[in-house]
């Protein structure tokens, strides 16, 4: 019995209390420490990042090359605002091109996404190949389908 009361005195209590107040004063400190840097240390930079600019197509009923009717409406990705502008005029020859191609798909190619993606490829440099026919500066950058719904 001895022994455990030797081992069991309590501190003086000061000397407990003065550690866990040290810990968590360094603690506040660091995270302090972090916050300021992370806060001060970035560049003050205005600029953001380019937000991609859609151009809107029309809804088009087309037939595939099975026979098929398709629902289709595509929003074209352009690299500026500006190419927004210059393609609008084309908008009813792009209707037309993307009737025109997708007479060369089949509902079963509707169905895998590999052939969802030919497709829009496809349109894509169909697309390109007329702006580059008509000397038309603005390009295509992305398809992406709105609606691509097989009628019954």
């Amino acid at each position: 019995m001895a022994i455990a009361e030797k081992i069991d005195q309590p501190g003086s209590g000061i000397s407990d209390w003065l550690l866990e107040l040290t810990i968590g004063l360094v603690a506040v400190a660091l995270g302090l420490g972090v916050w300021a840097y992370t806060h001060w240390s970035s560049p003050n930079t205005s600029q953001s990042r380019p937000k991609p600019v859609w151009l809107n197509m029309p809804k088009v009923t087309a037939q595939t090359a099975d026979g098929r009717m398709v629902n289709i409406k595509v929003n074209l990705r352009l690299a500026n605002g500006h190419d927004a502008d210059a393609l609008e005029p084309h908008i009813p020859a792009f209707t037309t091109l993307l009737q025109e191609a997708s007479t060369d798909i089949t509902r079963d190619d509707l169905r895998d996404q590999a052939g969802i993606v030919q497709f829009g490829k496809a349109v894509k440099a169909s697309f390109n190949r007329y702006l580059k026919t008509h000397d038309v500066a603005a390009r295509v950058k992305d398809v992406a389908f709105d609606e691509l719904m097989p009628l019954p």
